[in-house]
């Protein structure tokens, strides 16, 4: 509340409380008020753009061996190697998804801190379970005879899609879902050219198709064009 006294010409202003209509606050809450990380423009740049396009070149080298034990023994080698390097650029990927965040002034939304956590820790634990833990199991059961090498990829062969580890994927998608669609809110709700924030769209809703090319290489390419963009017209 805020309350005016005139005394001979002059005038004297006591403040108690300023209350916010409930229309504004639910407008600038969610959005903070100055930025959380403040870095090098070479390195904020770096750790923007440099994540979402690796990762979205990686997924097209995505191991898909066909549905057979001597198959996924032949690819596991690469099976696990690739799915450690997948598993540090999900980290860093969350990371440039924060820094977008953080120049909408959106980075300590609930919204972006719940679905990036998911994204981080679940997706995270599926990839070294269903992609690390597959790759190294059929790796040493090619020193095992025919039989126990059956054996191994009846257990380990639905990991990926069906097994109880794809459940993490699916907690973990959703994630990403909540994370990257509250962005693209964000951004259009802060003026950002329409491009940017439909690619963020585009990049949340991509990702439901599966990590692999095709659907992660247009998520994560999705995600760079739009960081992209935004770069080149905020500068």
């Amino acid at each position: 509340m805020v309350s005016v006294q005139c005394t001979g010409g002059s005038s004297r202003f006591e403040t108690g409380s300023l209350t916010m209509p409930p229309e504004d606050a639910r407008e600038a809450a969610p959005l903070g008020a100055e930025p959380t990380w403040r870095l090098p423009i070479a390195l904020r740049r770096l750790l923007l753009l440099l994540p979402p396009l690796l990762l979205a070149g990686l997924e097209i080298w995505h191991p898909q061996p066909a549905a057979n034990a001597q198959a996924v023994m032949d690819a596991s080698t690469w099976f696990a190697v690739f799915h450690v390097i997948q598993l540090a650029l999900i980290g860093l990927v969350a990371l440039s998804v924060l820094l977008l965040a953080d120049s909408f002034r959106y980075a300590s939304a609930w919204a972006m801190r719940l679905g990036i956590g998911t994204f981080l820790v679940f997706f995270s634990a599926y990839d070294a379970v269903a992609g690390i833990g597959t790759g190294l199991a059929m790796r040493s059961a090619r020193d095992l005879p025919a039989p126990e090498q059956e054996a191994v990829f009846d257990i380990v062969k639905d990991w990926p899609g069906f097994g109880a580890p794809f459940a993490l994927a699916i907690v973990g998608t959703a994630g990403w879902l909540v994370a990257v669609g509250a962005l693209a809110r964000a951004a259009r709700r802060r003026g950002a050219p329409r491009p940017v924030w439909i690619l963020f769209a585009l990049a949340a809703v991509f990702l439901l198709a599966g990590h692999p090319f095709p659907g992660g290489t247009l998520a994560f390419g999705s995600l760079f064009a739009a960081a992209l963009i935004h770069e080149m017209t905020t500068t």
